[in-house]
């Protein structure tokens, strides 16, 4: 039966991995925080473009945009600002034409979701070479090490070549971590992205029916 890893073992293999591993264990603490705090706002965002479909694009879809426009005062921004935007404009209420308010808006909306995760990103690019860094240093260290006392064997060298590997193992860990992080947020941005978009479709060719109809209303 596997037993658990000992804590105090654990933690003088996180200290045999040299300097380096300081640096790739506050990465790792920052990926986490990062991908946890986008992954709320995403499902928020997600939440609120159900909220909208349910609510506010139901009253647009009877013809009443007034009231469609009060029930958007219940949704989280920024998906709220897309649709008050138009609204807004739709009612005479602000000057605009309101396709283009609510692109404008849908595009801030999606760029705030995407904030930050570049580091995800770039982490995931880089950690690999930040564990290849260590594991240099490990290797020099062991080199350092056969200069001194003047002699080889695995009880000179096996402290510089654990730090090699714990480095390089921690590099690639950190770099897995931050991957899939982003590839997930990346998926789940665009599916809200593609919802909203699709709503915002609707609700334009809804004002602009609307303003069409009554065109031809006053013409006649």
């Amino acid at each position: 039966m596997p037993t658990l890893p000992n804590p105090e073992s654990l933690v003088e293999t996180l200290k045999a991995g040299g300097p380096m591993m300081i640096l790739m264990i506050l990465v790792s603490v920052l990926i986490v925080a990062l991908a946890l705090e986008r992954w709320i706002n995403v499902m928020r965002a997600g939440r609120a473009v159900r909220r909208l479909d349910d609510r506010v694009l139901e009253a647009a879809r009877k013809g009443n945009l007034e009231e469609a426009r009060r029930l958007c005062d219940g949704v989280p921004a920024p998906t709220r600002d897309v649709f008050t935007a138009g609204l807004d404009r739709a009612l005479g209420r602000v000057k605009g034409h309101p396709r283009m308010a609510m692109q404008r808006e849908q595009k801030r909306a999606v760029a705030s979701l995407k904030a930050g995760i570049w580091m995800l990103g770039t982490s995931g690019a880089l950690m690999p070479f930040v564990g290849l860094l260590g594991t240099v240093l490990g290797v020099m260290s062991s080199f350092h090490a056969i200069g001194s006392a003047g002699t080889g064997g695995f009880a000179v060298v096996s402290a510089g070549i654990s730090e090699a590997l714990i480095a390089t193992a921690a590099g690639l860990f950190v770099a897995l971590e931050a991957i899939i992080f982003f590839n997930y947020l990346q998926s789940a941005i665009g599916g809200v992205a593609r919802d909203l978009g699709l709503l915002v479709d609707e609700l334009v060719e809804i004002v602009e029916t609307r303003e069409a109809s009554d065109a031809g209303s006053s013409a006649g």
